[in-house]
């Protein structure tokens, strides 16, 4: 009998694209599925690239087709395990992004003031030896960290250049990733609680889903593997969805039941259903068994029915009628819902910043992991399993000076606890106040954008005494771009060499590469071989001296990849590998470790921790130290982490990352008790929504499923699908505010007001308005803006192509600058707003 999943797969190999020798026309060609397409307009087979897509940080294996040099379409790649040969509208947008009329396409240097829009286009010798003349001078005078690189969702090889290879050599770890604006506190509270493994959410085997802020069937993380994973086994299994959250966006609209919620409040909910878990003893079973993996209390040899007896004792106040009061949420459909979550197996709590991007963000994530193992639902098949990525080993440089950090990337001081990698978006106004860059690049990152309090951020970049020197690698002409001194344009995904590392959707590691499809564009060329231009220039030695030699030897250097994928000749032809003969790997936190490992002569057994570590790996001066520091006490201890002891055997547990946590899940962290602050999940109100009066709202952002927040208004099919930001409204509120939909309304903060368009439906919570995040560019092209770029096409029938007349408000303009508390991740749901209608 064939399933209605098997079933739509056959339709749809009937229907994939045909695959036929060069030459042949469609018409003529066999019925195959996948991996081939045809010119709508002679019929003419195109050439096939496989590549992997960066519209946003999903990483999807693609195909690029290209007719005589040129890219006529973007499809799935059918080889690949994670999406199956789905690719989503923004990857198929791609093309509107490489031939955009207003796209960087030479080097440029500012010939005005910061701002003006006056530009000098330059050689790549200028530019090159203006830059490298200024780095080598930082280094020599010996304060390479002033050297500062801010970047976004960069590719994994040119991450890794960048951080392993070009940074360290150059002497500077003045580094700001984009974590700070999208999903540090998920991250924080990962390595607080079970290491540094992403989380994976194995919905393929889920039979019960319960959703905190996620919108998976839009605009997740891996977006395409999990919509399609949901979707198959709904279609097959009936797999149940309960969602919170403020909005009915397109996943609470396809599950089961939508239970809305008041921002920042998630917590709260997720305290409310453990404490139902606990007194209803519905962590009998799995969940009591899952206990001895837990650290619950400050002793690490706690029994389970001494852990129970803490749980409880701290959970006990946190009532379903408690919760209501504070979230709106019926204190009925809460216990409900936990029940019907704690006896469902195998069962999946997913989350994203719908919970987390909020004052509390933290600790409701960790709220919502000690419900996963409460009820045993973690690292098993169907539940929030430990992620498993693709291990490229890849050239890497170990400078024997360890290279220095400008303090200012933390951001202010007691800016967050804990801010691991740096809080990128506060580091530019604490570099007023300390010692900031003299020298700040940004690679494919918009902060005059994407930050909190835009008009603050416009104006420190235009501030050249605090920042003398600015520098801008970006195909596009975005709002930093247009404050810079130098821009430098970077190729686009399709026209570079790169590979990629995204989370397995199926617990199986799916190795991908990039490769260009076309040529270049214009002067444009790929930062990595920029940068190792940079090294040569300055008499620094690197291990590749190009882009295309580090994903050579990245393909050489993996064993896998070099030996069963066929390396860098059988990655070009398929552009993805995975082991057909593995299997998922779920419970990895139980293998047992050999004791010879234990055995040498560096491993220590820390008593307080349960933890054998490596000293030597973890940076002691010598044994004696450690011994005397102990493994909490030793910075950097979690380097030397070897395994976890766990009554009288030794286990690979949760291995650490960034912290010096045990291998156990730890529901109690003493990170945080050594900070000072609750070892356990609390709740903690948001500040702001404390005194809110009649008057006020909170303001929410979302993501729609055809942008990548604001990187594609550049994309002209995408932008023709939605290019306005309507702003969600409660009938109930709108109607004290005499507002109706369609009316123009006016949205302020303390930094100012926006006007955008009112909808006003029943999809979402009273008390809240919410607006999309994208949208209101002031710069980034005609599609985008309305207006050419100094270097755009003088083309009066592409400017008549923008039919549109809007492009929409940017929330950034009045959401204010502010960090979670620990982790120190922008908090984009906790703004307080006034919103009345606009004067005509």
């Amino acid at each position: 009998m064939i399933s209605r999943r098997n079933f739509f797969r056959a339709g749809a190999g009937l229907a994939a694209s045909l695959a036929a020798a060069p030459g042949v026309h469609a018409h003529d060609a066999e019925l195959k599925p996948g991996g081939a397409a045809y010119s709508a307009w002679s019929g003419v087979q195109y050439k096939g690239v496989p590549t992997v897509c960066t519209l946003c940080v999903s990483r999807c294996p693609a195909i690029a087709y290209t007719d005589d040099g040129r890219l006529a379409k973007m499809g799935g790649n059918p080889q690949s395990i994670r999406t199956g040969g789905r690719l989503c509208a923004r990857g198929q947008a791609a093309v509107e992004q490489v031939y955009d009329p207003d796209r960087i396409l030479y080097p440029m240097k500012r010939s005005g003031p910061r701002g003006s829009g006056q530009w000098q286009r330059v050689s790549w010798d200028v530019a090159m030896g203006e830059l490298a003349g200024l780095l080598k001078s930082l280094r020599d005078e010996g304060v390479p960290e002033r050297f500062v690189v801010q970047h976004g969702w960069l590719s994994a090889g040119t991450r890794r250049l960048l951080e392993e290879v070009f940074m360290p050599a150059y002497g500077s770890a003045s580094l700001a990733g984009p974590e700070s604006l999208g999903r540090r506190a998920r991250l924080a509270a990962h390595r607080l609680t079970w290491g540094g493994a992403p989380d994976h959410w194995d919905l393929e085997n889920a039979r019960y889903i319960l959703n905190f802020g996620s919108n998976l069937l839009e605009a997740h993380t891996n977006y395409v593997a999990l919509a399609r994973r949901f979707s198959d086994n709904a279609v097959d299994n009936r797999v149940k969805m309960v969602t919170f959250d403020v909005r009915l966006s397109n996943t609470a609209a396809r599950s089961d039941e939508w239970l809305p919620i008041r921002p920042g409040t998630d917590l709260a909910v997720a305290l409310a259903m453990c404490h139902v878990v606990m007194e209803k003893d519905l962590y009998r079973g799995e969940g009591e068994r899952f206990l001895e993996y837990c650290r619950v209390t400050p002793q690490v040899d706690a029994s389970v029915a001494d852990k129970v007896a803490a749980l409880k004792a701290h959970l006990a106040d946190f009532t379903p009628e408690w919760a209501e009061g504070i979230s709106g949420v019926p204190a009925a459909r809460i216990e409900a819902t936990a029940v019907a979550f704690a006896s469902t197996r195998p069962a999946c709590v997913i989350s994203q910043r719908g919970a987390s991007a909020h004052h509390n963000g933290v600790d409701a994530e960790r709220a919502l992991q000690m419900l996963a193992a409460l009820t045993g639902n973690v690292d098993v098949a169907g539940s929030r399993a430990q992620g498993v990525m693709p291990r490229w080993v890849t050239p890497r440089v170990d400078p024997e000076t360890l290279p220095r950090r400008l303090a200012a990337l933390d951001g202010p001081a007691g800016a967050a606890v804990l801010p691991f990698d740096g809080v990128g978006h506060l580091a530019l106004g604490a570099a007023k106040d300390q010692a900031g860059p003299a020298v700040l690049m940004w690679i494919g990152h918009n902060p005059a954008y994407a930050n909190g309090n835009t008009a603050e951020t416009v104006a420190l970049l235009k501030d050249e005494k605090a920042l003398p020197h600015t520098v801008a690698v970006t195909p596009f002409y975005d709002e930093t771009a247009a404050l810079a001194d130098l821009i430098l344009p970077d190729t686009t995904f399709l026209e570079s060499w790169d590979i990629e590392e995204g989370v397995s959707a199926n617990q199986i590691a799916e190795f991908a590469i990039r490769q260009p499809a076309i040529e270049p564009m214009g002067e444009a060329r790929d930062v990595k071989d920029v940068l190792c231009e940079l090294a040569a220039m300055m008499g620094i030695s690197l291990p590749v001296r190009s882009g295309a030699k580090f994903v050579e030897e990245a393909c050489r250097q993996t064993p896998d990849v070099k030996t069963k994928a066929r390396g860098l000749a059988g990655m070009k032809k398929a552009g993805v590998w995975s082991d057909k003969s593995a299997t998922p790997a779920f419970g990895a936190y139980l293998v047992p470790v050999a004791e010879e490992e234990l055995g040498q002569p560096a491993v220590l057994l820390d008593d307080a921790s349960g933890v054998y570590w490596n000293w030597r790996l973890a940076g002691a001066a010598s044994e004696a130290e450690a011994r005397s520091n102990g493994y909490s006490g030793t910075a950097g201890a979690w380097r030397g982490y070897a395994a976890q002891k766990l009554g009288g055997a030794a286990v690979a547990g949760f291995r650490p990352y960034g912290v010096n946590k045990s291998g156990l899940f730890e529901l109690y962290s003493t990170v945080l008790a050594a900070k000072g602050l609750p070892p356990l999940p609390v709740w903690s109100a948001i500040p702001e929504h404390q005194e809110l009066g009649d008057d006020k709202l909170v303001l929410v952002t979302f993501k729609v499923n055809v942008h990548a927040q604001g990187r594609s208004q550049n994309a002209r099919w995408l932008d023709e699908i939605q290019h306005d930001t309507a702003a969600w409204l409660n009938p109930a509120t709108a109607a004290v505010r005499d507002i109706r939909d369609g009316d123009r309304i006016r949205i302020g903060s303390a930094l100012g007001d926006i006007v955008v368009t009112a909808r006003v439906t029943h999809s979402i919570a009273p008390g809240v308005v919410a607006l999309p995040a994208h949208g209101g560019h002031r710069e980034y092209g005609r599609f985008a803006s309305g207006k050419r770029t100094p270097t755009g096409v003088d083309d009066v029938k592409l400017d008549g192509q923008r039919w549109w007349k809007s492009a929409g408000s940017n929330a950034n303009d009045i959401i204010p600058k502010s960090a979670e508390p620990v982790s120190g991740q922008q908090r984009w749901m906790d703004t307080v707003v006034t919103v009345t209608k606009a004067s005509a």
